[in-house]
């Protein structure tokens, strides 16, 4: 398991299993793996994704098999309501709401609202 950059580049593995098992006629063998933020969290950025590769290999046989499987992280989304009728000229209270999914504090982070008539957004701490 490795980061990848929204480049295309990837990153060191930071995570390796090797699984050995007897997998009898016509059945099939599931191995799961469980990736705690944590663990992932510090090999990633903004746009990155997780890049996870799979190889088997038949001992019987020689035959190798691969997969390799990306998954895009998503970035929460914020919320806006209005909280009163927008009206030309006058100020319009905005609710903007956002829950930090993670299991760390967030901090030094700013709100920047953009849009027709705002000629100078200023950041607001949160």
């Amino acid at each position: 398991l490795c980061s990848v950059r929204y480049t295309g580049v990837a990153g060191a593995a930071f995570r390796q299993e090797q699984h050995r098992r007897t997998v009898p006629p016509g059945q099939e063998e599931t191995v799961t793996m469980t990736v705690a933020y944590s663990e992932y969290g510090p090999h990633v950025g903004d746009q990155d994704a997780l890049k996870l590769t799979v190889a088997g290999a038949v001992e019987e046989t020689g035959q190798v098999v691969a997969k390799e499987l990306r998954v895009r992280l998503h970035s929460p989304e914020l919320t806006l309501t209005l909280l009163a009728p927008a009206v030309v000229g006058q100020e319009t209270p905005v609710q903007v709401v956002f829950q930090n999914p993670l299991p760390d504090t967030l901090s030094g982070a700013t709100l920047r609202m953009e849009g027709a008539g705002i000629s100078c957004p200023k950041p607001i701490p949160i």
